[in-house]
């Protein structure tokens, strides 16, 4: 349903940058409303900014539609991921003090650090922890911390667990943990936490000041955007999940004025405001690949893709372009800047969606090639945005064609039930009431739902509300030779958690 969107929040432009940028950034006002329109976002906030100041910063929409609350430049969202950039450039100025070298090995400080196997756990260095070359395949253990009552230390050592895809530093694979090590290797050479340390050195002196550090700080903030998942032509407000375990990785909630000024120190390669935070040496360290990856079809104008330390890095129209992205179950978010035109981009939306990428691909074309009527990211996202949808019908429609082949008997409901554990994960726990079947698994409480038989040993289940970003999963049963419950499994199809990870054993 299309409802009445807001333009909220007067352009900021300063004198010499709008005589040069009037017609561009009116022609950008208007394609982020069309975007906000297309993509059915609740709210998105856009800023623009050079080394000096902010050029443009604009809210649309709503942070929260009930309350019909309005999007500006100082309303709070997720920023996830772009916490990785805060979690490196730390290291790098400990590296700076001679406090740290990138080459020191984990384990000489934290012992608890393990890998699939003993030689990866004993070489992995500092800097390995930052350029997702460790052998897992992305988002690989993210079961292990999202929303999970696992500590950062059960975390880390839980890789020890999970299979590599791929030899060690040979290939790209997105690791989230790899960061929480890196802000306990952080912790542990400085005697403070990563969100002291961030604060004291980052947002306070950078005057960050509505920037937070932990969904708890909602309580007594303002002015905060409420996640949301669009589906079926309505949306679904989701509650704020705690990051705290897996902080230094993607905890930080800001604004895009705030997150201006972080672009604003990196295009000055470190100098802010006539201080000095990092060393040019440390941004060129940071920003250079130490991971590549193939370039997509959809990139014309890019010769190359990777992956530094808390920022990815390309080409584009003959720039190095510098960002990185953040995903938070109901809030995507984006982050641009490129050094030689001194121009920086922060995109923050509170719905799941590719929009972001569209907002700054399209920006770039304005504001760094000149071109006006060129390529319509947006519509092209949504043409593969929809070919996914149509692939994933087609993969449901073939899964229930295969439902009618099976047999349809199953157990005695009450045989299912009991403890099943996982060595990494721990506890599932399987419970009869009422000729009904539930499960929960232990260490993650938001995880819990009704089992609905689907064929033998197969039952389906969706997680509830406050997960309406997961679709419906399977639960299976193995049995043994006897024809007793012996394992457990779980899949959730998605892109981001790999239930299938794990298998659970009942417990006798």
């Amino acid at each position: 349903m299309k409802r009445t969107i807001f333009l909220l929040l007067s352009v900021f432009l300063t004198i010499s940058v709008f005589s040069q940028t009037k017609e561009q950034l009116d022609l950008l006002d208007k394609y982020y409303q069309k975007v906000l329109d297309e993509w059915h976002i609740p709210g998105m906030a856009v800023a623009i900014t050079n080394g000096e100041k902010i050029i443009f910063s604009k809210g649309y929409g709503y942070a929260n539609i009930a309350k019909e609350t309005k999007v500006d430049g100082n309303t709070l969202f997720a920023i996830a991921s772009n916490s990785k950039a805060f979690t490196a450039t730390s290291i790098a100025q400990l590296v700076e003090e001679g406090r740290l070298h990138w080459t020191d090995k984990v384990t000489s400080i934290l012992p608890y650090y393990r890998l699939y196997n003993d030689y990866t756990s004993q070489h992995t260095m500092v800097e390995d922890l930052m350029t997702h070359r460790n052998g897992l395949k992305t988002f690989s253990g993210d079961l292990l911390w999202f929303a999970t009552t696992k500590t950062p230390e059960e975390i880390i050592s839980g890789q020890q667990y999970l299979k590599p895809e791929y030899e060690f530093r040979t290939q790209f694979g997105y690791s989230n943990i790899g960061y929480l090590s890196a802000g306990k290797v952080l912790e542990k050479i400085t005697d403070s936490s990563w969100t002291d340390y961030v604060k004291n050195h980052f947002l306070k002196p950078l005057k960050m000041n509505r920037t937070l550090t932990s969904v708890n700080q909602i309580a007594g903030a303002k002015n905060v955007a409420t996640p949301y998942f669009y589906e079926d032509g309505k949306h679904y407000e989701i509650k704020w999940v705690n990051w705290d375990n897996i902080a230094p990785a993607g905890a930080l909630i800001s604004s895009v004025n705030d997150y201006a000024k972080w672009l604003q120190l990196n295009l000055n390669k470190g100098k802010l405001n006539g201080k000095t935070f990092f060393s040019e040496r440390s941004f060129n360290k940071l920003t250079t690949p130490q991971a590549t990856f193939g370039v997509g079809k959809n990139n014309e104008k890019v010769n190359f893709k990777g992956y530094g330390m808390g920022w990815s890095v390309q080409d584009y129209q003959g720039y190095k372009i510098v960002g990185h992205g953040g995903g938070y179950d109901g809030m995507i978010s984006k982050s641009t800047f490129v050094p030689d035109k001194d121009l920086g981009i922060i995109v923050l939306t509170n719905s799941l969606n590719w929009a972001p990428t569209a907002v700054v691909n399209k920006t770039l074309d304005v504001l760094l090639a000149g071109i006006y009527n060129g390529k319509d990211w947006s519509a092209d996202y949504l043409k593969y945005k929809t070919e996914d949808e149509q692939t994933s019908k087609k993969e449901r429609s073939k899964d229930e064609e295969l439902r009618g082949k099976l047999g349809k008997e199953h157990l005695d409901l009450k045989e299912y039930a009991g403890t099943y554990t996982d060595i990494n994960y721990g506890d599932v726990v399987v419970s009869e009431s009422g000729g009904r079947l539930f499960f929960k698994m232990l260490a993650t409480p938001i995880f819990k739902a009704e089992l609905k038989h689907w064929n033998h040993n197969i039952f389906t289940f969706r997680f509830d509300k406050n997960l309406v970003s997961l679709p419906q999963g399977k639960l299976w049963f193995d049995l043994n030779k006897k024809g007793e419950v012996e394992k457990l499994h779980i899949d959730v199809p998605n892109p981001d958690f790999y239930f299938t990870e794990f298998e659970f054993i009942k417990q006798k």
